[in-house]
């Protein structure tokens, strides 16, 4: 049998690897702690409210 009609096994769709998926949620992560941290100190240009208490 020639290895011309043989088909191609090869998937139409690639499969998705543990390592770019794990690498996909750490930036995902990332982007939400940076979005948390922008939220929180927001907006910086306010002086910061001091309390002396005596």
């Amino acid at each position: 049998m020639a290895d011309d009609n043989r088909k191609q096994d090869t998937p139409k769709d690639k499969p998705e690897r543990k390592d770019d998926k794990a690498s996909e949620n750490r930036k995902k992560h990332q982007d939400e702690l940076l979005d948390e941290g922008v939220e929180e100190t927001f907006p910086a240009s306010d002086p910061v409210s001091v309390k002396i208490t005596k």
